[in-house]
């Protein structure tokens, strides 16, 4: 445990000595999010500090790190730079990664922009520092471990290594399906992006919900006059409609009998909508070409006659 601490130490004392200086090389990256990260942090390079962040600012909507380089890094020009933790609660690092094709001839030159980035989630970081830790130690290591403190347990040393055995199996489990966790974690990444970058329509369509239920709140009283004022007029319609169902009923079966008249006299009414226009148009021509006397129709004396109207009577004046 003295040895773990005093390498811990070491590293910590070690980290900064990486500072600003004449002959470091300029660079820069962008980022779709950089979460904490802040200037002089670290800048590694096989877990090595090679540099620090210089300045932090956004470019357009991502953000544009700038990072001082020690050129005797001999960092490649295809790194791949990549935001990441130190350790599940440690601070954040720029942390450079050569491709898993291989680094490439070229060197990292003085005002190059490193291409290939991306955010490492911190959930993935705990993934990947999970693998590698329980990856390390065996399962029988631990065992022995708890089975040398079983006195401080209380006894229970036995169990514990039971546990740890249990534990060990888990972990070959999870490690197998490690690849499958990092495609989950990188999704809800995605997808964090995705819902991040519509906030603004986020935020107003909150504001416009607020301003819906504060107005339906101002009108709950007239709302609860008009389902009132709804429900009596329901139960009036159905009175009224009580009060008249027999002259409703009536009137339907009226409405009955005469469709049914209509539909046996089709034949009649189509012949006299076939014949009623023609037997008008005759009537127009005798007037006009024979000069007949004709008021409605015809006046047959001693039939339709009227004495007492000069236009309907037969004989003429005295």
């Amino acid at each position: 445990m003295r040895r773990l601490a005093a390498v811990v130490l070491v590293l910590a004392l070690a980290a900064p000595a990486c500072t600003r200086n004449g002959d470091a090389l300029n660079v820069q990256a962008r980022f779709d999010d950089v979460a904490d990260l802040v200037p002089m942090a670290p800048v590694m390079y096989a877990d090595i500090a090679v540099g620090q962040v210089e300045s932090i600012r956004l470019a357009g909507d991502r953000a544009l790190v700038a990072m001082e380089i020690d050129p005797e890094a001999e960092v490649p020009a295809n790194v791949i730079a990549r935001v990441r933790r130190t350790s599940v609660l440690g601070e954040r690092v720029i942390d450079l990664v050569a491709p898993e094709e291989g680094p490439a001839g070229d060197l990292l030159k003085d005002g190059a922009t490193i291409a290939d980035t991306e955010v490492r989630a911190d959930l993935e970081n705990l993934v990947i520092e999970g693998s590698d830790l329980f990856g390390a130690i065996s399962a029988s290591e631990l065992a022995d471990m708890v089975d040398t403190g079983a006195e401080a347990f209380g006894g229970r040393g036995a169990d514990l290594a039971q546990i740890v055995v249990n534990f060990r199996d888990i972990t070959r489990a999870y490690s197998k399906e490690t690849g499958r966790i990092e495609n989950l974690i990188r999704s809800i990444d995605r997808f964090n992006t995705t819902v991040a970058s519509r906030s603004d329509a986020h935020k107003q369509a909150l504001r416009n919900t607020a301003r819906a239920i504060a107005v339906l709140d101002e009108e709950s009283g007239r709302l609860e006059r008009a389902l009132g004022s709804l429900a009596r007029l329901a139960l009036a319609s159905r009175d009224i409609l009580d009060d008249h169902v027999d002259e409703m009923d009536r009137f339907f079966d009226q409405a009955h009998v005469i469709f049914e008249t209509l539909r046996r006299q089709q034949r009649s009414i189509e012949l006299l909508l076939r014949w009623a226009p023609r037997h008008n148009r005759n009537t127009q021509l005798v007037e006009y070409l024979d000069f007949n006397q004709i008021f409605q129709d015809f006046v047959i004396c001693g039939l339709n006659d009227n004495p007492d109207d000069p236009a309907r009577r037969c004989k003429g004046e005295d």
